[in-house]
């Protein structure tokens, strides 16, 4: 079986090449696992920042919104303030 030197490379070529496409299937296992791993924790991530969004971002903008609206009406007391103050300075 191992008489010549021809024989004894087919099998140790036929051996590595097994071994080869065993540690490649196992890091094709763990590469599919990783993966796995990692859409899951892209998944609460996006949970998580959806719910930042709606507890925080969307409050904010909402007060924004508000403001937008209401500071002309500050402005405009305030004008009105200062108005009266320099009226009543000049009496």
């Amino acid at each position: 079986m191992f008489n010549d030197s021809q024989t004894t490379l087919y099998i140790v070529l036929t051996i590595s090449v097994a071994l080869l496409t065993i540690f490649l299937c196992v890091t094709l296992i763990y590469l599919i696992l990783i993966l796995r791993d990692s859409s899951k924790v892209l998944e609460k991530v996006r949970g998580t920042v959806d719910k930042v969004n709606d507890f925080v971002l969307k409050p904010v903008g909402i007060i924004s919104s508000v403001m937008d609206h209401v500071r002309p009406l500050i402005e405009n007391v305030l004008e009105r303030r200062a108005a009266s103050m320099m009226s009543k300075k000049k009496k």
